[in-house]
């Protein structure tokens, strides 16, 4: 049995075990999903206070609304999906923060028509895993501009290191979409890390280019 199937019939077990009244049973899913849950609410809001907050949500949706619970489906799908509701849900109680456009940052084609050689570059680049993970793990605020769609894209992937088809399945889109999502958001990380590493130093003292 692959190790993803059976994880999920692992999970199938404690969720009937939950749908039973079975207290132990919930707490064990709670001690299995808990760091997972609260580190995707963390890449919503980014405050360690409401992560948590947001964790307890989902923990008390998923005990209230576990008997809707589909058990043809993946749980750990549908337990995302309701974690990631109750994070952004918090995150709507807070004050708005604007996001801006991808296309502003996203590097562009010249008036031929063709891919400039930087063009190229950031291509190469964003296609490359390693490099897009090393970019993420250190441009969090940059992925805090970022819309929610695509956001929730690079985060899952790039930081939680997710599989993309779970991370589709999750956000309930297609894998091609999530592909397209995951390569603009990489190219706008990318780029905005390469502003501010050619930007000149404050106060004219020397520069300093976080890792």
């Amino acid at each position: 049995m692959a190790a993803h199937e059976d994880q999920n019939a692992s999970d199938l077990e404690l969720v009937r075990r939950i749908k039973r009244s079975d207290e132990q049973g919930f707490r064990e899913m709670v001690d299995r999903y808990h760091a997972r849950v609260y580190s995707l609410a963390y890449g919503v809001l980014r405050n360690s206070e409401d992560a948590e907050e947001a964790t307890q949500d989902a923990f008390l949706t998923l005990y209230r609304k576990i008997g809707t619970f589909d058990e043809s489906k993946k749980f750990f799908s549908w337990f995302y999906r309701v974690a990631l509701n109750a994070a952004y849900s918090r995150a709507r109680r807070r004050k708005p923060i604007t996001t801006i456009s991808l296309e502003d940052y996203v590097p562009r084609y010249r008036d031929d028509g063709h891919a400039s050689p930087e063009f190229a570059a950031f291509v190469d680049g964003a296609e490359d895993e390693a490099i897009a993970r090393d970019l993420a793990e250190h441009a969090a605020e940059f992925m805090d501009e970022l819309p929610p769609p695509y956001r929730d894209a690079i985060w899952m992937v790039d930081v939680e290191e997710m599989k993309p088809a779970d991370v589709a399945d999750v956000l309930e889109i297609s894998l091609a979409a999530l592909k397209s999502r995951l390569h603009r958001a990489r190219l706008f990380v990318r780029q905005r890390l390469l502003e501010v590493a050619a930007a000149p130093p404050a106060g004219g003292g020397e520069r300093r280019v976080a890792p």
